[in-house]
């Protein structure tokens, strides 16, 4: 086909890619679930810190887990299949068939590359939607997150983004294939499965998944790996020079607040919001009191991830001021995390 355009398809706008994306494709197949619920389903908050001396700047942290489609899926009953190393006209290829069939594709994309959203740096684990192509005008329809309407982006533009092999998680022309039920898992036995998945990944990794390090890689997960930021962040002045600290300075702050991080709080708000609306279908007061502490740990990164965005100029200061909170931070959020282990045994038994 020339011109494909999925009409039923109804995009909107969310606080993080992959949740939003998982939102519409699941209200297209008859499913209506809040962005909120649809993250807390895929187990989303998490933290991992990862260090490679390759990367520019070389320390990345992430708030979320990286699988929240494939956690979504397995609670909620949905088959996937992620599809991912193929060449580039192979890939373009499958995805333009599942297009021309009436199903819009979630896909991985480099940021940097998409046209509409003018990024000043690469970032190729955003998620977006595709949901047509118009091959005499060269363009793809996409649904991102950060936009109100559905966008145009080149498709010479579109397979680089999706082709792109920046750090810390290259596209590698990555791809998803669900298969919807028409009934889903109920959220009674959905939501205690997704609070175990992120009381296991954050605070119950065995050591041989939680920290991993080769060749200059350094990943930790979980609160071990909040508790390897904040050990290694006094020394980040020594470690690089002024103008890679400033630069490690801002990214932070992208990453923490600025990005698609659940309209920010480090995906830690976006949390809190999923159990307060798990502790109205659950009958759990306790959810109820922890979603308060998430929302107030949202807080503290986003005056974390500030203080680094003011003080990028000056990034020892930064560093200086930012410390303390960081060490609060890690301080509630393993507490927070310990209750939610409790909650989650009252609701399982």
């Amino acid at each position: 086909m020339a011109a494909v355009f999925i009409e039923e398809f109804e995009h909107r706008p969310g606080g993080h890619c992959s949740s939003a994306a998982m939102r519409d494709l699941l209200r297209f197949r008859g499913h209506d679930l809040s962005e909120d619920m649809v993250f807390g389903l895929g187990a989303g908050v998490a933290f991992v810190y990862y260090a490679n001396r390759d990367m520019v700047p070389p320390v990345y942290v992430g708030g979320r887990i990286s699988n929240l489609e494939k956690h979504l899926c397995g609670n909620l009953g949905i088959g996937i299949e992620f599809v991912s190393g193929l060449g580039d006209d192979e890939s373009w290829r499958a995805i333009k068939e599942r297009i021309d069939g009436g199903t819009p594709v979630v896909v991985h994309a480099d940021v940097y590359h998409l046209d509409y959203l003018r990024a000043k740096r690469h970032f190729s684990a955003h998620r977006i939607v595709l949901l047509g192509y118009d091959q005499e005008r060269g363009v793809a329809f996409v649904g991102d997150n950060d936009r109100e309407q559905v966008q145009e982006c080149t498709l010479a533009n579109l397979a680089r983004a999706r082709s792109s092999p920046y750090l810390p998680q290259p596209a590698d022309n990555a791809f998803y294939d669900f298969d919807v039920p028409a009934v889903l898992t109920p959220l009674q036995e959905a939501i205690p499965r997704a609070i175990e998945e992120v009381v296991r990944f954050n605070i119950h990794l065995p050591p041989d998944r939680t920290r991993y390090s080769r060749d200059g890689d350094k990943v930790v997960k979980g609160m071990e790996g909040l508790g390897e930021f904040v050990e290694e962040l006094p020394g980040w002045p020594d470690a690089v020079d002024q103008q890679t600290l400033s630069l490690l300075c801002k990214t932070l702050y992208v990453n923490a607040e600025k990005g698609g991080t659940g309209y920010g709080g480090f995906f830690r708000r976006i949390y809190g919001r999923f159990l307060k609306e798990a502790s109205g279908i659950m009958g759990a007061p306790d959810l109820d009191r922890l979603a308060d502490e998430f929302i107030a740990i949202g807080d503290l990164w986003t005056k974390l991830s500030l203080t680094f965005k003011d003080l990028s100029g000056d990034g020892a200061e930064a560093v200086r001021r930012a410390y303390p909170i960081a060490v609060e931070i890690q301080s509630r959020e393993e507490m927070a995390y310990s209750e939610l282990e409790e909650a989650h045994a009252a609701l399982a038994g």
